[in-house]
């Protein structure tokens, strides 16, 4: 029974990582403000456009481009 919670627990936490990743590129792109909790206190911001890449966990890794060493042939 445990697995089948872990599991549920794992889903649930990348779909709100979904919907929060949404709603910045949406407030961005409109000039909005979100709430966030900060400080003990909530505040309001304009989400900064993040530079860096980050894998996205509930994607297939893309196949390794022709003529580039993958990870394990390093």
């Amino acid at each position: 029974m445990e697995k089948i919670s872990d599991d549920y627990a794992a889903l649930g936490l990348r779909a709100l990582r979904r919907a929060a990743k949404k709603i910045a590129e949406d407030a961005r792109k409109d000039g909005s403000k979100i709430p966030i909790w900060r400080n003990g206190r909530i505040e309001y911001i304009i989400p900064e456009i993040d530079t860096e890449q980050v894998a996205a966990v509930d994607r297939r890794p893309a196949a390794p481009s022709a003529g580039r060493p993958t990870a394990t042939e390093l």
